[in-house]
């Protein structure tokens, strides 16, 4: 997988990314309310919507990493 393939599958707005990583339940899904576009991310219990795609893919919300960091080491679901 890579950072242009995972933001592509996000930007599309049909597909939900989901991954485990430090054993919990992670994952972006896109949600479209009203024409506007916000990104739900989850890590465990947590849950933090985006509006851009850059902060999806670079904020350090699973555990201290991003997804853009997390690429090399953990396998991605697509759904």
């Amino acid at each position: 997988m890579t950072i242009p393939k995972i933001r592509q599958l996000i930007l599309d707005c049909c597909n939900d990314i989901t991954f485990v990583y430090n054993d919990l339940q992670s994952g972006v899904t896109s949600l479209v309310n009203d024409s506007v576009v916000v990104y739900q991310a989850w890590h465990g219990s947590k849950i933090k919507e985006y509006s851009n795609i850059d902060e999806v893919l670079n904020d350090k919300f699973y555990s201290g990493r991003s997804i853009a960091e997390l690429i090399p080491i953990v396998d991605f679901d697509i759904e």
